[in-house]
């Protein structure tokens, strides 16, 4: 699982540029007032997933898993 921020207004985006990319890896939304997400990718498909969120048209921050309560950010993009 990768866990994302990106500005609220841009999930939708998000979701639909991951849809062309079908069967790659499943978004869901954490937090939409804080634009947090998770992509549900598999082993196979994760570095795939990786490359196209590093590719987004816009800035998405993938952070770390939660611990205590607190998502740690793993590298901005």
């Amino acid at each position: 699982m990768i866990y994302a921020q990106v500005e609220p207004e841009r999930i939708a985006d998000v979701n639909w540029i991951m849809e062309g990319y079908e069967h790659l890896a499943m978004v869901s939304t954490v937090d939409g007032t804080s634009g947090l997400i998770k992509f549900y990718a598999t082993p196979d498909t994760y570095f795939d997933t990786l490359d196209i969120i590093e590719n987004m048209p816009f800035k998405v921050d993938v952070i770390d898993n939660m611990e205590n309560g607190v998502y740690h950010r793993l590298w901005q993009i």
